[in-house]
């Protein structure tokens, strides 16, 4: 595609900045230490997170900011490949040597004048040598198809047009560039192609291909046409080196921009997209792909599904797709499955529409760091990074934000909502892991500890139906198949009665006895679920707060802490296990809601007939405002209250408290309660 550019005359207003943070264990800095230095202040668009595919021209410097992990080169066999989960296929079949593997992925391409020179230089992702890659720039002095173009030499491609061809011959793996110049060439309008190959010549990645690539695997897939394409936004790429010819890709520049020093902004369309943002944290060692896998905190078990993070580097992609409706936009989050990757589900019509188009939310998908991070730790960080770049590019309404995923997505769904239930206003979860195969529907779920087997927990890092209680405000579909292979009946019928059993908890739990694992992806119809997520709203400073959280799911190094909910903050534990708070202010005074429980039945997607258990709010009965604080603390030895959103700001606070040991309560004001020992505690402060 020729990749067409706008002139803007005002300035962005924002651009994305990420604090230095300290040196810490697991977490480095990437090899070659600091960032590059720019060509430019770039201050219209040297943002450190962009869409994929992107071509600006910013204070007179071309630049372009490709798709990350998407270096597999020519499509040349339409057997299913995928070196990197199961349903994570790439498109392209051309490998690397071991120990070289994404060394031609290109991260930014800038081109500028230096008078009668062109100065360019490539950033990779990867670079370990700098004899394994090639970056070669061509040009077209007039842009013009029908003069000049033909073979590039020794790279086993074609394209159009073009009348010279340059070789970058300075690479650096310390900084993961690569630059070289040559002679400005004449004309007034240039053609710029550019491709990155490995050593022997073969191209794995091609600049300027516009922001519109595909990744069209599960479309395909649910429209009955097979596995074609891939998941890693590359498809069209595959097929045009496939073919040895690019003359699609390229930038048509006008030479006084660059001589002027002119900014020229690329314009974003609706629809799916890669984004690529600059992590804090990288893995050893500090860049690249491990085909393998880091293990996480269980270890190489090497078991099914465990988790072990494949993408090392800072800079790292998620799914996101835009809808062509006004904002400001809700955000659903998609969370991918065991084995998949951030094209999951929204490269498929149907989610694009029924949950982006008609609820005007934008989906995002994090990779998580590999197809099996199960959203946490490192694959936690990165949620709450996309999570937070999104918020930080796009207008999203705070109180329209929604959890969901699929599997194991389905797993960090009820995980993310469970442990940061202040930022959703609902869920959706569909066939989700529970985080341990032996729980059952009868009591003491799951079994104890020692009648399991080592592995129970797959790659889960805690078990969500313990924490169904931090739901309380979280309205939630759960779906799920009594046929499903790897999410078995009865591990769901286990999570269906923890609802049951929770008061107070709205939820709607589909059964469809006929579905598999994958038959709701495969059908891409949603609508039973995305009418149970529409018009929910984030609820603000509730009256009563529960929330259970264990230190043991923090992880420090990755500034990932689960101490606070709605107006209560700083969590600390007495010791080790679950640290359980249940508070009820009636500072505010309101109301209370009050719930009915039900069932219900019905037939969708297609013809799958389903059964539902459910619980919603019925009504309410008033709350007297009184300056009273009560509740029950177990495992707490601190936390703080926040006085403004409990209307709590005068003394002297009321308490009925009961805990299970020495705890220290705090009001944001700076009063302090100290509860002495285990027991019902009464009194003022």
């Amino acid at each position: 595609m020729q990749h067409a550019l706008r002139i803007v005359t005002r300035r962005s207003a924002a651009l994305l900045m990420i604090g230095a943070l300290g040196a810490c264990t697991g977490a480095n800095r990437p090899a070659g230490g600091s960032e590059p230095t720019p060509f430019s202040n770039r201050s219209d668009c040297g943002e450190l997170s962009w869409i994929g595919g992107t071509t600006e021209i910013c204070e007179g410097v071309l630049i372009y900011r490709d798709y990350v992990y998407d270096d597999h080169g020519a499509d040349t066999n339409p057997t299913y490949n995928s070196p990197i989960g199961r349903l994570s296929p790439v498109a392209g079949d051309a490998t690397y040597a071991a120990g070289q593997e994404n060394t031609a992925d290109l991260v930014m391409l800038e081109l500028r004048l230096d008078g009668g020179t062109v100065r360019v230089r490539a950033e990779l992702n990867t670079l370990y040598d700098a004899n394994s890659t090639l970056v070669a720039v061509a040009i077209d002095r007039d842009n013009d198809a029908a003069t000049g173009g033909g073979e590039w030499p020794g790279l086993g491609i074609a394209s159009s047009g073009w009348d010279e061809i340059h070789t970058l011959d300075q690479a650096d793996p310390a900084t993961n560039l690569v630059s070289g110049s040559f002679p400005r060439p004449a004309g007034d309008t240039w053609r710029v192609q550019a491709v990155v190959a490995q050593a022997d010549g073969t191209v794995m990645n091609v600049a300027f291909r516009g922001t519109q690539e595909e990744s069209k695997a599960l479309a395909a897939a649910s429209a009955g046409d097979g596995l074609t394409g891939g998941t890693w936004w590359e498809d069209k790429q595959a097929a045009a080196l496939g073919a040895g010819d690019i003359s699609a890709f390229a930038a048509v520049v006008a030479v006084a921009d660059l001589s002027q020093s002119r900014t020229v902004l690329d314009t974003i369309a609706p629809g799916l997209h890669q984004r690529v943002y600059t992590s804090a944290y990288t893995l050893e060692p500090g860049e690249g792909i491990s085909v393998d896998g880091v293990p996480g905190r269980h270890g190489d078990t090497g078991n099914p599904c465990e988790q072990y993070f494949h993408f090392l580097g800072r800079y790292q992609p998620y799914g996101l797709y835009l809808p062509a409706t006004d904002g400001p936009h809700g955000l659903q989050f998609v969370m991918h499955g065991c084995e998949a990757n951030h094209a999951s589900l929204i490269n498929a019509p149907g989610m694009q529409q029924q949950f982006g188009e008609n609820l005007n939310r934008l989906l995002l998908v994090p990779l998580g760091r590999g197809p099996t991070g199960f959203n946490s730790d490192i694959a936690e960080r990165d949620n709450l990074d996309a999570w937070q770049d999104v918020l930080d590019h796009y207008e999203i309404d705070p109180d329209q934000m929604y959890s969901g995923g699929y599997s194991m997505g389905g797993y960090g769904t009820l995980r993310m909502a469970e442990l940061y239930p202040d930022r959703f206003a609902g869920a959706v979860n569909w066939v989700g892991f529970t985080g341990d195969i032996f729980n059952t529907p009868v009591p003491d779920n799951p079994l104890p500890p020692e009648t399991g087997e080592q592995g129970s927990s797959v790659g889960a890092v805690g078990n969500v139906i313990d924490f169904v209680g931090n739901l309380r405000h979280i309205p939630i579909a759960n779906l799920y198949g009594g046929e499903d292979e790897l999410v078995t009946a009865t591990t769901a019928l286990a999570l269906e009665q923890a609802f049951a059993n929770t008061a107070e908890v709205v939820y709607e739990f589909f059964f469809h006895p006929v579905a598999e694992h994958l038959t709701f992806a495969l059908l891409d119809n949603w609508q039973k679920e995305a009418a149970y997520a529409s018009g929910r709203v984030r609820v603000h400073n509730p009256a009563h707060v529960t929330f259970r959280t264990d230190e043991a799911l923090d992880y420090p190094e990755y500034q990932i802490t689960h101490d606070q909910a709605y107006w209560v903050s700083a969590i600390q534990g007495r010791g080790e296990g679950y640290i359980d708070v249940d508070l009820q202010s009636s500072g505010c005074g309101g109301s209370l809601p009050t719930f009915t429980d039900g069932q219900d039945q019905g037939v969708g997607p297609a013809a799958l007939a389903w059964v539902s258990t459910l619980r919603e709010v019925s009504g309410s009965t008033p709350l007297v405002p009184k300056n009273h604080l009560g509740g029950a603390l177990n495992n707490v030895a601190t936390l703080t209250i926040d006085t403004a959103g409990t209307c709590l700001t005068s003394a002297p606070v009321q308490y009925d408290l009961t805990v299970d040991g020495p705890t220290t309560l705090k009001l944001s004001d700076g009063r302090v309660l100290n509860l002495p020992g285990a027991g019902m505690h009464q009194g003022s402060f």
